[in-house]
């Protein structure tokens, strides 16, 4: 393998001048680096990322931690955000913390040994002091649809609790007076806001609030499968449902399914999120959607101010509107 003294030799300058060349030092005349760009080109040198990173104090790697890839909500705000990171000239790193706080300690470890300048997280937990050592190692980070109350960075949220008010007033609107919640973990910010979003909604049109009618089973696909199966499996089942996200949705319509089809007629369902198949899915017909775009790209554009201005002070915590989509 050719170094850089190589390079310098073969083309009859400094070690210095070929530093230059690499770096784009305008102070370098043409000729020289024409010369120095033919030896490297000549020689195949090539200067290692991790050198580089340490002599210029920056990597150009973003890390992102998401609860799990198989959440295509999730998928979407990655691909927001890697757009607006590749145009700037970063990379990427995504990861998953497969929905715990450990697997989130353990990515975290893992981009952190990268030297990443920066990370946009989705939250796995409700106990952010796992990061408290990121602002001593000058790392910034950006929450995107959860925050951690307690770590120092910026935080692009919905307003969970008005998205489902206003999805459970539509259903209560449609005529419905018991209206079952489906999906939910107590650890999850967005899944007790939207929990209070469907309180809000019973309260405000003078409709009970009954246990009963509640299924905190968790946020995924099987989640939403168990949580369905609970409450239609009570006689006294209400007839329209919400439920917290879109896999908990596609879970619990899973079940709903392999009812006979006199149940499956009398039930009315809305759901958190919206995604281009959500239109396939007959027996919903309210959805609250996220604007994942601005969310992506907003928070991809925080960090990216952040590592660039090496900046501390007055952390973001910007909160948008979500729609209400009837199909």
């Amino acid at each position: 393998m050719f170094t850089i003294k190589d390079v310098a030799s073969d083309a009859g300058v400094s070690t210095a001048t070929v530093s230059r060349v690499l770096n784009h030092d305008s102070r370098v005349a043409g000729v020289t680096r024409e010369k120095v760009i033919t030896s490297i080109e000549k020689l195949g040198y090539r200067l290692h990322p991790a050198a580089r990173s340490l002599k210029v104090g920056e990597t150009r790697f973003v890390g992102i931690i998401v609860p799990e890839v198989s959440n295509i909500f999730f998928m979407s705000l990655f691909g927001y955000m890697e757009a607006v990171l590749r145009k700037e000239g970063y990379t990427a790193i995504l990861c998953s913390s497969a929905n715990s706080v450990a697997g989130e300690v353990e990515q975290l470890k893992y981009l952190t040994d990268k030297f990443v300048d920066g990370l946009i997280v989705i939250p796995a937990g409700n106990d952010g002091t796992h990061f408290s050592h990121l602002k001593e190692c000058n790392i910034p980070i950006v929450m995107i649809d959860r925050e951690y109350a307690e770590v120092a960075g910026d935080s692009v949220l919905v307003r969970n609790d008005e998205g489902t008010k206003e999805a459970v007033t539509a259903l209560i609107g449609d005529g419905f007076d018991r209206i079952g919640f489906v999906g939910g973990d107590v650890n999850q910010m967005t899944s007790r806001e939207r929990f209070e979003g469907y309180k809000q909604a019973l309260a405000a049109a003078g409709v009970a609030f009954e246990p009963e009618c509640v299924a905190l089973s968790g946020m995924d696909v099987e989640s939403g499968y168990s949580g369905m199966k609970e409450l239609l499996s009570k006689p006294d089942h209400p007839q329209a449902f919400f439920f917290v996200n879109l896999m908990v949705a596609l879970g619990a319509v899973q079940y709903l399914v392999e009812m006979p089809a006199a149940v499956q007629e009398k039930i009315v369902c809305a759901s958190f999120d919206n995604v281009f198949y959500s239109s396939l899915m007959q027996h919903c017909r309210y959805f609250v959607a996220q604007p994942a775009k601005e969310m992506g790209t907003l928070a991809a554009q925080l960090l990216i101010a952040r590592i660039q201005h090496k900046s501390s002070g007055s952390y973001q915590s910007i909160r948008l509107k979500t729609t209400l989509i009837k199909k």
